[in-house]
């Protein structure tokens, strides 16, 4: 009763304000938004000192993209949504989920024009999601393919004195090759060939039917680029050259207003930025719900602790972590929640501490049992991200995200020489074959034993979670396992997916589990960062001691399900 009321209260407040809109007449027809960067599935805000120091703003995610398009879509005076695309980092999956955006919007009946300047690979195929892509006469058009290129430290770290040994369960677990190897294995360099192809393949793809020609068209276009944007518009790559200010002109004439509006208008009207087109937009009305879904994420490295931002450019530690004390707090929250009848899992991670991914699988199996668990992959979800994904109920993907890499290794650093070459002279006393176990020096016959027998109890541990979660048996998982790395299409071909999607499809998934009404458009409940906004970090109050944690976690042996390369650093447009 408390909610049907209060849902009232607030549907009156919103018509007396859509009212008041109208009778002030505040209309706006076209709506700007800018994308650029990682666009992530949620943005946390950034930090009070950087935003005061610096101006940045919250990076614009892919659920606010979602929101506004909806916003927009169902307000009866809009007519399009201009895109404006800059430098687009995100992944492929990420890519599909904002096209599915983009065409929902579409479907509408009203028209996305996206407007490029000088756009990249990721930067155009963001563009083609729109049925219009106009740029400057000037412009640039760097459709060139897909590059990959990884730099091996071996040699580079023996001149100082340092070495990593690394004990993977398969030449493709190759995640240390590019610290243990001077050269890429064939397995590593089978791996990136077939996600090049794979890449490459949905590029074409993606820019053929967005704009009509045969794939052999587009191939041979993208042999011949940069293009410039006269050419790439006489080859149908761009519907128009335009310079910023005949933008509102253009866009007047390619929409047709309804006839009050263009009677009111005495003049083209103006790109309204989404900060002043919200004030004049119509505003959604509210439905009671007495069941909700909840979110949680799990986004960057997973290791053990809070989750944080390291700002270190380290392989497996540094960057975003996804710190397992914070998923799991998140997950109870959501199983103590009396209103949450399901929750989706948002994964979008390469993996991490192998020991850290257990205990988050552990909590999701226990959340499970309780309440509907679906997993929403990101661009990757990979190693001990899909050991997590595996306690779920159901598990969604786009066809560009990358899962599997079914595997572990330990990453041993050997610091003797460094200290050696420095004048420094260890005398080391022990007891016990292994009592060096941890310490910097070249590991003996009975720790690389040790070692072996703990990678391969982690590994058949991983396998059995595999196993029991996705219905396998072992002996199916050989030819899938071993580190191999599978595009969400091949997931699903293999059993390790069950259906195409992202976040919207994952919580229409959940409601069916859960046996509440689907709907698109219901909210998702934010779990340990708050309802709409991840939390900012604080600044640290001593970086030098952060640092000092970060190295000595990294120089300390452990076994880590995690991801053989980064597709961001490895993968080139």
């Amino acid at each position: 009763m408390v909610t049907i009321l209060s849902v009232w209260l607030v549907n009156l407040s919103r018509r007396t304000r859509n009212l008041w809109r109208r009778l002030l007449r505040r209309r706006v027809a076209h709506v700007r938004i800018a994308l650029s960067g990682d666009l992530p599935e949620f943005a946390p805000a950034p930090p009070w000192w950087l935003q005061r120091i610096t101006g940045v703003q919250p990076v614009v995610s892919l659920s606010e993209i979602r929101y506004r398009l909806r916003r927009i879509a169902a307000d009866p005076s809009t007519r399009s949504v201009v895109l404006d695309i800059g430098v687009v980092t995100c992944g492929w999956a990420t890519l599909r989920s904002f096209h599915d955006e983009v065409r929902r919007f579409r479907n509408s009946g009203k028209i996305a024009v996206a407007v490029v300047a000088n756009p990249d690979t990721k930067g155009y195929l963001a563009a083609c999601a729109a049925g219009v892509i106009v740029a400057p006469p000037t412009g640039l058009l760097s459709i060139t393919g897909v590059y990959t290129e990884v730099q091996f430290l071996k040699e580079a770290l023996e001149r100082v004195g340092l070495a990593v040994e690394v004990t993977a369960v398969s030449p493709y677990k190759s995640a240390g090759d590019a610290l243990a190897r001077s050269d890429m294995s064939p397995e590593h360099r089978e791996q990136l060939n077939h996600l090049l192809d794979l890449r490459y393949a949905e590029m074409v793809a993606m820019i053929a039917a967005a704009r009509g020609k045969s794939e052999d068209e587009v191939r041979t276009l993208i042999d011949a680029a940069p293009l410039s944007a006269a050419r790439a518009r006489d080859a149908g790559l761009l519907d128009a050259l335009l310079y910023e200010d005949e933008l509102p002109a253009y866009l007047d004439q390619l929409t047709t207003p309804p006839a009050a509006i263009r009677r009111a208008a005495a003049s083209p009207p103006a790109v309204a930025e989404w900060a002043q087109a919200r004030r004049a937009l119509r505003l959604p009305l509210a439905r009671p719900r007495r069941s909700l879904v909840g979110m949680v994420l799990i986004e960057g490295t997973i290791a053990a602790g809070s989750s944080r931002t390291v700002p270190l450019p380290l392989p497996l530690i540094g960057g975003q972590i996804a710190g397992s004390d914070s998923v799991i707090q998140a997950v109870r929250q959501a199983e103590r929640h009396p209103r949450i009848a399901a929750v989706v899992v948002y994964v979008n991670s390469p993996g991490g501490s192998a020991f850290d991914a257990d205990r988050i699988w552990r909590e999701i199996a226990r959340l499970d049992r309780r309440k509907p668990v679906v997993v929403a992959m990101g661009d990757v979800a990979t190693s001990g991200g899909y050991y997590v994904a595996t306690a779920a109920r159901a598990i969604v993907a786009q066809p560009g995200a990358l899962t599997g890499s079914i595997g572990v290794l330990i990453v041993r650093p050997v610091i003797a020489g460094l200290l050696d070459q420095a004048g420094v002279h260890t005398v080391a006393i022990g007891r016990g074959a292994n009592s060096a176990f941890f310490a910097g020096s070249e590991p003996n016959e009975y720790e690389r034993a040790a070692t072996h027998q703990l990678m391969n109890d982690t590994y058949a541990t991983f396998k059995q979670r595999v196993s029991a979660g996705r219905k396998l048996e072992i002996d199916e998982l050989e030819s899938l396992a071993g580190g191999r790395v599978w595009s969400g299409s091949e997931a699903r071909e293999h059993g390790l997916v069950d259906e195409p999607g992202g976040v919207p499809e994952a919580l229409l998934k959940a409601q069916e589990l859960a046996g509440i009404p689907r709907d698109r458009d219901a909210p998702l409940v934010l779990l340990g960062g708050g309802r709409s906004r991840l939390q900012p970090q604080p600044f640290p109050a001593d970086p030098s001691a952060v640092v000092a944690r970060v190295l000595a976690e990294l120089r300390r042996p452990q076994v880590w399900a995690v991801l053989p390369f980064s597709e961001q650093s490895s993968v080139v447009q």
